[in-house]
């Protein structure tokens, strides 16, 4: 009998653990297929399917123990070997998800959590697939533009930064934006943007966030509702005051009394790099973040 009962326990504590385990993976696929209601709040959006799933959760079990493990095992099926649809994999529900566990400030902008979309992951491997950081044209597309503007004298003033700027300064002044072909969503690779200096946002972010990469930079692309841009560490958040004195120093008629605009992550200093901005820091087009792709060092 006490074997019986230990047995009876141990299914019952199994029978919990999966019934508060399924719980979160089947709030993060309701708030991919259920739409918040009007102007909701993302957080609280989230929070509902939260509660949504608890509900489904406990009255599964109550009406089917063995239902609940069904759904959990099923659910677990999908999450690790789904590959016809990439966003619904375990990875791509932690790579589009990550939002609800990145608290980010910028300025004058206050992002308190990225907005969660089904579908980023695929886009976060796309723009992986297509960096070229270390390709030999591409470094020596980078050397050769991060050199190009400011002389050693504002190197030795503020340091490595200044070859970013150079690098932000030539790739905007010279690009153009030319629209994907037709019905495709196109991603050009740097050795093909750099020779052009033409394309849509996303090759423009991929061709810059590489070219930083390659002098020694380090860079994420971030994704927004429409929009696709580069961000760029600069520094640590102490070091804002200094950075936005050598913004001003070599971009002083494109600031121009301006704000600068940031990200900060973990003390980390990112600021804005994009072509829709004058200036390195500008103002964001779209401050509400879907994704942040970031690559390793």
């Amino acid at each position: 009998m006490p074997q019986f009962l230990r047995s009876l326990q141990l299914a019952k504590f199994a029978l919990r653990f999966i019934q508060i385990m399924i719980v979160f993976p089947m709030a993060v696929l309701l708030s991919f297929y259920i739409p918040p209601y009007g102007s909701m709040e993302y957080e609280l959006h989230f929070l509902l399917c939260l509660m949504l799933a608890a509900t489904v959760s406990v009255v599964v079990t109550r009406y089917s123990p063995r239902l609940i493990v069904l759904m959990f095992f099923g659910l677990l099926t999908v999450l690790f070997f789904n590959t016809a649809f990439p966003d619904t994999s375990l990875e791509g529900v932690y790579g589009d998800y990550n939002a609800m566990l990145v608290n980010m400030k910028s300025n004058p902008h206050k992002v308190s959590y990225l907005k969660p979309v089904r579908g980023t992951y695929f886009q976060n491997q796309r723009v992986k697939d297509a960096m070229q950081p270390t390709h030999p044209k591409v470094r020596a597309f980078a050397v050769e533009n991060s050199t190009r503007y400011f002389n050693d004298e504002y190197y030795r003033k503020f340091g490595k930064i200044t070859r970013y700027f150079s690098l932000f300064k030539h790739i905007r002044l010279n690009w153009r934006y030319v629209s994907d072909p037709l019905g495709m969503d196109y991603y050009a690779p740097p050795i093909e943007s750099m020779g052009l200096l033409a394309g849509d946002c996303d090759d423009y972010a991929i061709l810059m966030a590489s070219s930083v990469m390659a002098v020694g930079g380090e860079a994420r692309v971030v994704i927004t509702e429409n929009h696709m841009y580069t961000e760029v560490k600069v520094g640590k958040v102490e070091d804002l005051e200094n950075i936005s004195y050598a913004v001003r120093t070599l971009f002083p008629d494109e600031v121009s009394g301006d704000k600068i605009h940031f990200h900060e992550t973990n003390g980390e200093l990112w600021i804005n790099f994009d072509y829709t901005a004058h200036y390195p820091g500008g103002p964001f087009l779209e401050p509400k973040l879907y994704s942040v792709i970031t690559f390793n060092k």
